[in-house]
């Protein structure tokens, strides 16, 4: 393994905007939100209909039906699905990892509740934030070896809340998030600890230490 000359994971794989904040400061006098249990699905399309969730407290991912492959955690509060921009037929679906305050309605309904608010700016801030992370989750999806998909997921880790790193194994967020497969990605974990690159406890993940940028 190559040390890189300056350490990279201190950068934010998924970054919150004050736009996004904003946003649903605006939005949230005028919605009701309701309590969501543990563990329940909200998708983004429903019969056909756009869904827009505006998430007030709670732990909250976005994961793919179609696998089962989790896209990411939302940094809460935050807002989803007021872009309208993913096809009806996409399979993606917010999953509560706790009990949620969430506003759910339409599309529809909130874009209007943002003519009346006149939130367009802070609504063009939001896109281009949830443009960019998806940029970057594109990015670390296509890595063009192994090694560099779990150094990327290995960043992503580290910056959750600590109730996430707390309850979620190294190797159970690489899998979830990943093609990859359990043997190879324990290889790598096993040969990054025994270098000195990651610290772990009883399989999950405590300190990372310069990652290499190449395997």
């Amino acid at each position: 393994m190559m040390k890189p000359s300056e350490p990279e994971q201190d950068e934010k794989l998924v970054i919150q905007s004050q736009a996004t904040l904003d946003l649903v400061d605006m939005l949230s006098p005028l919605v009701t939100f309701e309590k969501v249990p543990a563990l329940q699905r909200l998708y983004y399309s429903v019969d056909g209909v756009h869904m827009c969730y505006i998430i007030r407290s709670g732990s909250v991912m976005v994961r793919r039906d179609t696998d089962e492959i989790v896209i990411t955690y939302l940094l809460v509060p935050n807002i989803t699905g007021v872009s309208n921009l993913l096809p009806s037929s996409v399979g993606l679906f917010l999953e509560t990892l706790s009990e949620c305050e969430i506003a759910i309605l339409t599309t529809d309904d909130a874009r209007k509740l943002i003519n009346d608010t006149n939130a367009w700016e802070a609504l063009a801030g939001h896109i281009a934030k949830v443009s960019a992370n998806l940029f970057k989750h594109n990015v670390i999806m296509t890595a063009p070896t192994a090694y560099q998909v779990v150094r990327f997921q290995l960043i992503s880790l580290m910056q959750e809340e600590e109730n996430i790193r707390e309850t979620t194994s190294i190797i159970q967020y690489v899998l979830q998030r990943t093609r990859l497969s359990r043997s190879s990605v324990m290889k790598i974990l096993a040969q990054l600890k025994q270098g000195g690159y990651i610290e772990t406890k009883d399989g999950f993940l405590t300190k990372l230490n310069s990652l290499p940028a190449r395997y």
